[in-house]
């Protein structure tokens, strides 16, 4: 028999609950456009229905998608007086699942302070609406600024660019797999290469048959590079010099620094996977240029519409399709057979690891180190 504070291993790294997330961290759950005045909004995150919605003063609250009363969704209430209100017997509640209203009984009675749902802690920056789902009392949520990269909080020195939420049939642990730093020159082969001649939307000239690729090593960690059947390079977007701040981060942040073709400002890939459901995974990207004046802003914005754009847009294809084919997730754990350069992925699958352990048996939460998020020089 296991004891309360050791946790059953369903394959190599992946205890048993993984599979549904890491619970107390800030995560990006939707777009600030998606969350309009006067409506709530459903969402699945981390294996749990929640319900978001904007208060009087627009900012978003965040609570289960349950009425304590008789169970029925709140998502598909209405919004009264910045509270939101059950669709069936017009209880309300505030952002802090505090009932302030049952419509047959006198204001402020008793019974309303027992009437109560769970409620997660959210904030709007940079143009996401970010919740902290998890126990916020017996892990406090960090400062969200201290949680996401630096671009965020300079809108004056960067130019972002936000793609659109995905939910890819997988589960995320594979979903992150799939983000290691050598795949692309393989599964990417046609989306990212582009030829010598610097031809806008072209790709490069070699027949698959004769593509190669050769590993090297670089301060943001194990790297693909495409090279022709002679070894020369092929050119295929991927940054290689020396970079800030990790690749990956807690809870689930691929950062890729990429120069989309020879010549140009680089700019930085932020994607975050995390599981709508064990079987389901949100994709949040958005890519960020340094642009502190008018000329670069513009010039990130025409490489962004004529080449970064149609590429992710591919790539992001192309991943979920790899992401679903691998199957199942503790199958594809149980049945890999790892090369040298996977020594990455495994980094990060020891991190997750660790990091869901430590609530469980430590009660403390692993935090993001500083300078990990940062922009890529």
């Amino acid at each position: 028999m296991l004891e309360a504070t050791e946790v059953k291993v369903l394959a190599k790294h992946i205890p048993e609950g993984l599979t549904r997330g890491l619970r107390n961290y800030w995560y990006p759950i939707l777009q600030s456009e998606e969350l309009p005045m006067g409506k709530p909004v459903a969402l699945q995150v981390l294996g749990e229905s929640l319900a978001a919605w904007r208060g009087a003063d627009g900012r978003p609250n965040l609570v289960r998608d349950r009425c304590p009363h008789r169970s029925i969704k709140l998502s598909v209430g209405r919004v009264l007086d910045g509270d939101l209100q059950c669709l069936m017997h017009g209880l309300r509640f505030n952002g802090s699942g505090k009932c302030t209203l049952i419509p047959w009984e006198p204001e402020n009675c008793a019974i309303q302070n027992e009437v109560t749902l769970p409620a997660y802690p959210a904030q709007e920056l940079g143009g996401y609406i970010w919740g902290y789902i998890g126990d916020a009392q017996a892990f406090p949520p960090p400062a969200l600024e201290t949680q996401v990269p630096e671009e965020l909080l300079k809108p004056d020195e960067f130019i972002c660019f936000r793609l659109r939420t995905e939910v890819w049939e997988a589960n995320w642990l594979l979903s992150i797999d799939g983000s290691d730093g050598f795949h692309a020159v393989v599964l990417h082969t046609d989306s990212q290469a582009v030829n010598r001649t610097l031809t806008q939307g072209s790709h490069a000239e070699v027949p698959l048959e004769d593509r190669r690729m050769k590993i090297i090593r670089t301060s943001h960690g194990i790297r693909g590079v495409s090279v022709d059947i002679h070894g020369d390079a092929i050119n295929h977007g991927h940054f290689m010099d020396d970079v800030k701040g990790d690749r990956f981060c807690l809870p689930c942040l691929t950062t890729s620094p990429i120069t989309p073709k020879p010549g140009v400002a680089p700019y930085a890939s932020r994607l975050w996977q995390f599981p709508q459901d064990e079987q389901h995974t949100m994709v949040v990207r958005y890519l960020a240029w340094r642009a502190p004046d008018q000329a670069a802003r513009d010039e990130a914005t025409r490489i962004f519409n004529t080449v970064a754009a149609a590429r992710l847009d591919k790539v992001n294809q192309e991943d979920a399709f790899a992401a679903k084919a691998m199957g199942d997730v503790i199958e594809a754990r149980s049945s890999e057979f790892l090369l040298g350069p996977d020594e990455d992925v495994v980094k990060v699958r020891r991190l997750l690891h660790l990091a869901f352990v430590a609530q469980i048996k430590k009660k403390e939460r692993i935090d993001i180190a500083e300078g990990a998020l940062a922009y890529p020089t």
